[in-house]
């Protein structure tokens, strides 16, 4: 399938608007990628971006650039959310964080 030089090709998502995405034009590099509106505005719950990094960690491409990552999370199984999250922080946790 030919692609228009500027395309960008969804890679890796979590939910429907947390993701990465490849940009051919500019060789190994990725933006973030909202599957849902199909912008560059990634976001989600803390879960999502976990789900996301777990995607990304166990990705072949990360067995080749980072053996040692791949490894680690060979264990663990993304979760594929949509909307829910299995656990969300609260209020107080994310303070404790980032300050109130």
């Amino acid at each position: 399938m030919a692609r228009d030089e500027w395309t960008e090709v969804p890679a890796l998502s979590s939910g429907k608007r947390c993701g990465v995405q490849w940009t051919p034009w500019m060789g190994d590099f990725f933006t973030s990628w909202s599957p849902r509106n199909s912008n560059n505005n990634a976001e989600g719950p803390w879960d999502h971006w976990v789900d996301l990094a777990l995607k990304i960690l166990s990705d072949p491409m990360t067995a080749i650039v980072r053996p040692d990552a791949h490894r680690a999370v060979q264990d663990l199984t993304p979760c594929d959310f949509y909307d829910e999250a299995r656990r969300e922080l609260t209020e107080a946790e994310l303070n404790e964080r980032f300050g109130s």
